[in-house]
């Protein structure tokens, strides 16, 4: 078989035999700068293995060997290799050192087939540009489609019924698989079209989306509200029934929590109207009388342990509006 030939074969199975594979995402979002830094160059490397394969596939079916370019991408492509396996080991320092090697050798690469190439721009280059873009946009694509899909799982755990988007969202993936597999094999007509269906599926679940979005805001909302009330009402208690607070402390207490009990009134007066943004806004305000209410007490520091619970209670508690 063609070197040529063997050496694109070995680069795209280790592309998407690795972290780097378009359909799972990046690796976790860190602090770390070591890792933060192996990251990005690996981002580097693949466009860097794009551009190359495109140029050599190009010289490839003209007939044409480019020997030295060849054997300096197959030590880059090598390097590459070792500084996934460092990656995946958590070795990022050394990851790092492995891929600015292979950066060398594919920069090397690339510069032997610049020369064997014209100096104007020619097809090869337009061609890897337009590969680099649209790996882009799957990309993008991918991660609009896994914020779908969780919000479609979170949906379907709550009960409601996602048979219907569940099926289209699995033609989705489909169309982006199959968009991810021609893109590196360089069909780039045939990316673009399976990227072009998958959006265009996408956004037909625009209007099914924003349904199923606004009925799992209202359940958390209302949800979030119903333990709420409780909360108020088992504090105020608890606050009035007090022997150690005093009568300033618990006027302050009871004051913010009274205010509380507005605010989620009026949530669910939105609630019933189907205005989610709005009682949202009213539970967030509710909250925050809540906090206030327990800074007034725990500013005392003979705040008695019976009202501690329920004081940490109040607190605890977060809206959920997952979108």
């Amino acid at each position: 078989m063609n070197p040529k030939k063997v050496a694109i074969i070995v680069l795209l199975a280790l592309l998407l035999s690795t972290a780097f594979t378009i359909l799972n995402p990046t690796l976790a979002q860190t602090n770390d700068p070591q890792k933060q830094k192996a990251q990005a160059l690996m981002g580097f490397l693949e466009n860097s293995n794009m551009s190359i394969v495109v140029a050599l596939n190009r010289f490839d079916s003209q007939n044409i060997t480019v020997p030295s370019a060849e054997t300096a991408y197959n030590e880059g492509l090598a390097h590459a290799k070792e500084a996934i396996n460092l990656l995946n080991e958590e070795k990022f320092s050394e990851a790092c050192n492995e891929a600015v090697e292979a950066m060398q050798k594919f920069e090397n690469a690339l510069k032997i087939l610049e020369f064997a190439s014209s100096v104007e721009p020619t097809p090869t280059e337009i061609t890897a540009e337009e590969a680099i873009t649209l790996k882009a946009k799957i990309i993008r694509t991918i991660d609009h489609f896994e914020r779908l899909e969780n919000l479609t799982t979170q949906a379907s755990k709550v009960g409601y019924n996602t048979l219907t988007i569940e099926k289209q969202l699995r033609q989705v993936k489909q169309h982006l698989e199959n968009a991810t597999e021609k893109l590196y094999s360089l069909n780039i007509e045939g990316a673009a079209e399976e990227l072009f269906i998958a959006k265009t599926l996408l956004d037909e679940l625009t209007e099914p989306f924003a349904r199923l979005t606004n009925l799992v805001k209202a359940s958390n909302s209302e949800k979030y509200l119903h333990e709420a009330e409780i909360r108020v009402s088992d504090a105020k208690s608890n606050i009035t029934l007090s022997a150690t607070l005093t009568l300033d402390v618990k006027k302050d207490a009871i004051t913010a929590l009274n205010n509380s009990e507005i605010y989620l009134a009026n949530a669910r007066d939105f609630i019933e109207v189907n205005n989610v943004d709005e009682a949202i806004g009213e539970l967030e305000e509710a909250k925050k009388w809540e906090e206030e209410s327990n800074r007034a007490i725990t500013a005392v520091a003979d705040t008695p342990s019976s009202v501690e619970p329920t004081t940490e209670s109040i607190i605890k508690p977060e809206i959920s509006t997952s979108k």
